[in-house]
C-alpha cells in the first residue's frame, strides 16, 4: 500500500463509477491536466474495494462517500460512514471526511491528517456562520477544507465565490452547488480555491461543470489578475459555445476579460445588468428567453428598436446599451446569396432570433411571412413588425423561395427536420439559426442537403453576430475568419 499525497491547489477529475470495471474505463477518459482523481464511491451501483480504486492511476486518489444529508447517495448509519471513510483512509488514499460526522473531533481515527479533506456541504445556502464553520474545519488539521454551498440564482453563486475571494487560498475551498453554480465555481478556482472539481462524462454534482472545460475553456490552473467580466445570459446556456469562443479572443489578445457561462431563470430577479461585483461586469450575451426582457433594460439600438429585442448588453460610460447582432448574424450569410429582391420567405418561430431574421431580412428585400407552432405568437410578432402570419399546418403547402428556421429544433440528436420535406422540392435556400456543439449537421440541414437545397448553416450565424459582438467587447480587430476557426470542433481545429 502507497500512501498518497495530495499537492494543492489540485485540480481532481471526479468520477461517479458504477463498479470497479467502470471505473477503469472513466479514468482512461480523465483529461491529462488533472492532478488528482475523485472516486464517488456513494453513486456506485454495487461495493468497490478502496484498495482497487487507489491503485487504478499513478495520480492521487480521492475516495469519497458523500452522506444523503449533504446530497450524496450514501444512506447508511454513521457507523457505517465511519468504516466506509475508515475503509479508504486504510488503502493510502486520501479520504474526504464530513465535518459533521464528528468524525475527526479527536485524534484516533485518521492520524495522518494529510490524507484527510475535511468538508461540509450546504444544499440550499451559504451558511451565515461560515467563517466560524471553516475556523472550525480547518482546526482539524486536515489537508483541506471543503465548504460547497446551494446557489438557487446568480447572486448566490456569485455571492459564494466572493467569500473564496476574500479568504484567498491557504487550503480552504468555498464553491457553490446547484442549478446557477457554474459561474461561480469558475471564479472560487481562479480566485484561489485549493480544491477545483470537474466531472468527467458524468457529472457528481449539481451545476458542475466538465474539467476539460474548466481547464481549456477558463484556464482556472492559470490563476491571474482580471479586470473585467462578460458572460452569456439565457436560461440554459451549458451547451453554448460563446464562452469557448470569447475566452479565445481574450486570451489571444492577453486582454485581462473572462466571459462565463450564466445562468438565469428569472430576469427580473437576478438583474444581470445591476450586478455588483469586483471585477465588474462590463458586457453580456443575452439567448433564449431573455432577449425581449433584455431589450427594455438599456439604451436600444436601431436594430433592437426594429426587432424588440437585443442579444448583448455592454456598459459604456456607465450606461448600458442594448444591441442586436443576431440581424448581423442572419443578413450577412444571407447577403452572400444575393438579395431578396421580389423572393419570398417562411420565417419558422416567434422568439428573439425570429425577430432578428425579419429584420435581417427585409432589409435585403424579402417578402416575409412568419410561422409558429405557438400560432397566436407568430400571430402578435407578425403585426409589431408589420408581415404576414402563416398557419403552421400551412408551412408544408407553402412556397417560398427562402426557409428560415429560428426555433431550438433540430439542436439535440434526433430531432426531426424544422420543415416538412414538401416544401424543400423547389431547392429553397434553407437557413437554419441551430447549431451543435458536436459540429455535425443539424437534422434540418441534413434534410435540405438530401434534397439538393442551397442551405446556411447556424455556426454561420453563429460565427457572423459573434464578430461584431466580441467587438462590442474589446476585440475590435476580430475577424469571420478566426473566428470560423474558433468555432470548430477540437478534433477538427487540431
Amino acid at each position: 500500500m502507497r500512501q498518497q499525497v495530495l499537492e494543492l491547489p489540485a485540480f481532481v477529475a471526479s468520477l461517479a463509477p458504477r463498479n470497479l470495471a467502470d471505473a477503469r474505463r472513466l479514468v482512461s477518459l480523465v483529461p491529462a491536466g488533472a492532478t488528482a482523481i475523485e472516486y464517488r464511491t456513494d453513486l456506485a451501483d454495487e461495493e468497490m474495494p478502496a484498495a482497487g480504486l487507489a491503485e487504478l492511476d499513478p495520480r492521487p486518489a480521492i475516495l469519497t462517500c458523500r452522506t444523503v444529508r449533504e446530497g450524496g447517495g450514501f444512506q447508511g448509519s454513521l457507523e457505517e460512514y465511519a468504516a466506509a471513510c475508515e475503509a479508504a483512509y486504510g488503502s493510502g488514499a486520501i479520504v474526504d471526511v464530513e465535518f459533521s460526522s464528528g468524525l475527526l473531533s479527536g485524534n484516533g481515527r485518521f492520524p495522518e491528517r494529510r490524507r484527510v479533506i475535511v468538508s461540509r456541504h450546504s444544499p440550499f445556502s451559504l451558511p451565515e456562520d461560515h467563517a466560524d464553520l471553516l475556523a472550525a474545519m480547518s482546526a482539524t488539521g486536515a489537508l483541506a477544507a471543503k465548504l460547497v454551498a446551494g446557489a438557487a440564482d446568480l447572486k448566490s453563486s456569485l455571492a459564494v465565490a466572493g467569500v473564496q475571494k476574500r479568504i484567498g487560498g491557504a487550503g480552504v475551498s468555498v464553491f457553490p452547488m446547484g442549478p446557477a453554480s457554474a459561474p461561480g465555481r469558475i471564479l472560487s478556482a481562479l480566485f484561489g480555491g485549493s480544491l477545483v472539481y470537474g466531472s468527467v462524462e458524468n457529472r457528481t454534482a449539481p451545476g458542475q461543470l466538465s474539467l476539460a472545460e474548466l481547464l481549456d475553456t477558463y484556464r482556472v490552473r492559470e490563476r491571474r489578475p482580471l479586470e473585467a467580466l462578460f458572460g452569456i445570459v439565457g436560461s440554459e446556456v451549458s451547451e453554448s459555445l460563446s464562452p469557448r469562443l470569447h475566452n479565445s479572443l481574450f486570451d489571444s489578445r492577453a486582454l485581462p476579460n473572462l466571459y462565463l457561462p450564466l445562468p438565469v431563470a428569472d430576469f427580473d430577479r437576478d438583474k444581470p445588468q445591476e450586478l455588483s461585483f469586483d471585477p465588474p461586469f462590463r458586457g453580456f450575451s443575452v439567448t433564449r428567453p431573455w432577449k425581449r426582457r433584455a431589450a427594455q433594460t438599456a439604451v436600444p439600438s436601431e436594430d433592437v428598436r426594429a426587432t424588440g429585442a437585443a442579444n448583448t448588453l455592454v456598459e459604456a460610460r456607465r450606461r448600458w446599451r442594448a444591441e442586436n447582432t443576431d440581424v448581423d448574424g442572419v443578413f450577412d450569410p444571407l447577403a452572400d446569396h444575393d438579395t431578396g429582391e421580389g423572393r419570398t420567405a417562411v420565417i419558422l418561430g416567434a422568439g428573439g432570433a425570429a425577430r432578428a431574421a425579419v429584420v435581417a431580412a427585409r432589409k435585403l428585400g424579402y417578402e416575409v411571412m412568419v410561422a409558429s407552432r405557438r400560432e397566436e405568437a407568430a400571430d402578435e410578432l407578425a403585426a409589431e413588425l408589420a408581415v404576414d402570419s402563416l398557419a403552421f399546418r400551412d408551412v408544408a403547402k407553402s412556397e417560398a423561395d427562402l426557409y428560415l428556421n429560428a426555433t431550438p429544433i433540430g439542436s439535440r440528436e434526433g430531432d426531426p427536420p424544422a420543415f416538412p420535406a414538401e416544401v424543400l422540392s423547389d431547392r429553397p435556400l434553407v437557413f437554419d439559426c441551430v447549431y451543435r456543439r458536436d459540429g455535425q449537421p443539424t437534422s434540418t440541414i441534413l434534410a435540405a442537403r438530401a434534397a439538393k437545397c442551397p442551405t446556411v448553416e447556424g455556426i454561420r450565424m453563429l460565427g457572423a453576430q459573434a464578430v461584431r459582438q466580441a467587438r462590442l467587447f474589446g476585440v475590435s480587430d476580430a475577424t469571420v475568419e478566426e473566428v470560423t476557426a474558433l468555432l470548430a470542433p477540437a478534433e477538427e481545429a487540431s
